[in-house]
């Protein structure tokens, strides 16, 4: 099985189709082509840039990908990280991601990944698992550069979970109500989205070329929340306080807006751009993505405020990779994204009330990984 796409992860075992005889040589490289156009993008929501039309694969056949993530002030050759940063662990990433595919036809895709992050500020470390499971089907095959685009369809669902998080006390002390606390920590923040693409790819000369548009919609929810005032303890869960007396004093204390806003809805739109280069064993491949989100609830108690009351409701990334064939059906890679606010459109858990002014931020995270065919 020779692994000839350009940055792809799909298995030469495709059918390809075109209008005209050609020769071996143009046989081969049009076979480069499918082969990375196919695949290679299909996993997406995190790599939304990436997503293309397809697959042309046979029954059967699929891909395995595994990387590993980090950013750190070594790392940050672009200065993606925040500004201002005194302390070389804030910003820092590290994590892992696994994500594979298959074709059960011709035409029908399924794929899924797990992602493990671990991101550090204000001396905490808190863990984070990302998964997304989609389907993509084949509307419209192309026969030809002359002869139209592929088009496909896809729907994906994706989220985050995180196990407890502790809101460091320096962003208590910056709001009403909460710079009363001594500590507070969020334990079960989720987000869910399901999501679904209209993908379109052309083919021109030695390059792909990919448009895509998708809208989705989504959840964030916590748990619980712990908070301490001196030798106090009490409990949030499911909209009240488990002590009454805390619950009496919330309006009191100005934060039952902030903690009725926890949970909330979101709808969300997307689009942008991809291009893929295979040159021989080598291969590039590029993307832009806008995303742009609403939420209910909590984006109102925000605006409301007198200080940090700016909200943050669009994305722009950028995401690209260098891919190099070792051997017939495996590839090594490198991979960069560049944020303009932050992760708002990747991990949408990290947005509430106390961390949306971190959303005006950029970030970035390189990643270096491995992919195999079959």
């Amino acid at each position: 099985m020779d692994f000839q796409g350009g940055g792809g992860t799909v298995p030469s075992g495709h059918r390809l189709k075109r209008p005209f005889r050609a020769s071996r040589r143009i046989c081969r490289l049009a076979a480069a082509f499918v082969s990375g156009v196919s695949m290679a993008g299909v996993a997406a929501a995190p790599l939304d840039p990436f997503l293309e039309a397809g697959p042309h694969t046979k029954p059967g056949t699929g891909f395995v990908e595994l990387s590993s993530d980090g950013m750190s002030k070594q790392l940050d050759l672009l200065r993606l990280r925040p500004d201002g940063l005194t302390d070389d662990s804030a910003g820092v990433l590290r994590g892992f991601r696994i994500r594979g595919g298959y074709g059960l036809t011709s035409r029908l895709w399924v794929d899924g990944g797990f992602s493990r992050r671990q991101i550090f500020y204000g001396g905490l470390g808190p863990f984070f698992n990302g998964w997304q499971l989609g389907g993509q089907w084949r509307v419209r095959e192309s026969l030809g550069r002359w002869s139209g685009p592929d088009v496909s369809a896809r729907l994906n669902a994706w989220g985050n979970q995180a196990g407890t998080i502790a809101v460091p006390r320096g962003t208590l002390e910056r709001y009403r109500g909460f710079d009363l606390l001594d500590s507070l920590a969020v334990s079960g923040a989720s987000d869910r989205q399901l999501q679904s693409d209209l993908i379109t790819t052309w083919w021109n000369g030695s390059s792909v070329w990919t448009v895509f548009a998708g809208a989705g919609m989504g959840r964030v929810s916590v748990d619980s929340i712990q908070a301490s005032v001196g030798p106090f303890e009490t409990t949030w869960r499911g909209g009240r306080f488990d002590s009454d007396l805390v619950q009496s004093l919330a309006p009191t204390l100005g934060i039952s807006d902030a903690l009725s806003s926890i949970n909330y809805r979101t709808s969300f739109v997307h689009g942008g751009a991809g291009v893929r280069m295979p040159l021989g064993s080598w291969a590039l491949r590029g993307g832009y993505q806008f995303f742009s989100i609403q939420r209910d609830l909590v984006d109102s108690v925000i605006s409301a405020r007198s200080t940090d009351n700016t909200v943050y409701r669009t994305n722009h990334t950028l995401l690209g990779e260098v891919a190099y064939r070792m051997a017939p059906g495996v590839r090594v890679f490198a991979r960069g994204q560049a944020m303009s606010n932050q992760m708002l459109s990747e991990m949408p858990l990290l947005y509430n009330v106390l961390t949306a002014r971190r959303f005006n931020e950029r970030y970035g995270v390189l990643s270096a990984g491995l992919m195999a065919s079959f």
